[in-house]
């Protein structure tokens, strides 16, 4: 076995690996697992065009239509893994316009095959880059700065920070391809996307471990990680909605849920700046706020504003209960600046329910 031949082995079992975590995640929905899988298929099929185009050129004219078949589903190819990839990890505005552009280019690759516009491939079946290959080089780039786009947007989404390890992923991407259209001779884009993807899997997982589903507010478990090592000064905020037992009651846990996700919406539009927002349990929420302090009186005002306004025409509930406390690990212990936090909490709640 040769050294292509080995990294398109090492292609298809990396994205083999991916599809086999991924069938076997009892989290990932059935859509998104489809989504994945259709990633993985798409990666082994344009490197195995790619390889079958490596390996008949130069061989007997007979081979030439494979050759050129092989070439024509690579090309168009390519730039659906980034869109498949953008739709499984990230979040796409306006599909119907992103697939209609990817059908025109493969339209205009399957023109181009029959004019030698990208590519052509001679008589001794040796292949030759054309005039307009710089069109599938462009189609391609900005496919895959699209899906980093999509991506960053996605992973936003989930409040989650554009960190060191996603930062890490994609330029190890944007590496792997740029290298090879560099270098031609040196084929390893398709293996880089595959361990790229599973990558991507394995951080979109991580990412969504510390959400809670309903809000998408960091959950629980993320709150008391927290806590246990902070250091820096900080607001600890706590936040109830009143009188929730009584809307899941009467109106129903969809209804119920509805209310959570406006109340961690505005938590998150308002505090989401300066801090991190969790869901703690039921109708609870926190913030720790670690940045521009000084800022908290104005916030806080906001907040209440925004929630009445939210709830005005809703009077089976009054609002949002809201309590709050310093830390400083100089001066004071978390466990004491949560307790504060929360009696306040409670003691605003009660003053709303008179």
């Amino acid at each position: 076995m040769d050294l292509y031949s080995a990294i398109v082995f090492i292609t298809f079992a990396v994205s083999t690996v991916t599809a086999v975590n991924v069938f076997a995640n009892q989290l990932v929905s059935k859509d998104n697992k489809f989504q994945i899988l259709t990633v993985c298929a798409l990666i082994c099929i344009a490197s195995l065009c790619e390889w079958l185009g490596i390996k008949t050129e130069y061989m007997s004219a007979s081979l030439i239509g494979l050759h050129k078949l092989a070439k024509l589903a690579e090309f168009c190819l390519a730039p659906c893994i980034s869109i498949a990839a953008a739709v499984s990890y990230g979040e796409v505005k306006r599909k119907k316009l992103i697939y209609s552009a990817l059908g025109v280019h493969i339209i205009f690759e399957i023109l181009a095959l029959f004019n030698n516009w990208v590519f052509s491939v001679d008589a001794q079946n040796i292949y030759h880059r054309e005039q307009l290959y710089w069109v599938y080089i462009a189609v391609f780039s900005l496919s895959i700065i699209y899906c980093f786009i999509c991506i960053v947007r996605g992973i936003r989404k989930y409040q989650a920070r554009l960190g060191i390890s996603l930062l890490f992923i994609l330029g190890f991407l944007a590496f792997g391809i740029a290298l090879q259209m560099i270098k031609r001779n040196i084929r390893v884009d398709f293996m880089c996307v595959a361990i790229g993807n599973l990558m991507l899997y394995s951080y979109r997982g991580n990412v969504i471990n510390q959400i809670d589903v309903t809000t998408r507010l960091m959950n629980r478990r993320c709150f008391e990680r927290i806590t246990e090592n902070m250091k820096s000064p900080a607001y600890v905020l706590f936040f109830d909605v009143n009188k929730f037992k009584h809307i899941n009651d009467t109106f129903g846990h969809t209804e119920g849920d509805k209310y959570l996700r406006l109340v961690a919406k505005k938590i998150y539009d308002i505090y989401g700046k300066y801090g991190f927002c969790y869901r703690i349990g039921g109708d609870e929420f926190c913030v720790v706020m670690f940045r521009n302090l000084d800022k908290l009186q104005a916030l806080n005002l906001q907040f209440k504003y925004e929630t009445d306004r939210l709830f005005i025409n809703n009077i089976h509930t009054p609002g949002v209960a809201l309590g709050w406390a310093y830390y400083n690990s100089d001066t004071t212990d978390i466990n004491t600046v949560i307790d504060k936090a929360d009696e306040k909490m409670y003691k605003d709640k009660h003053q709303l329910d008179i």
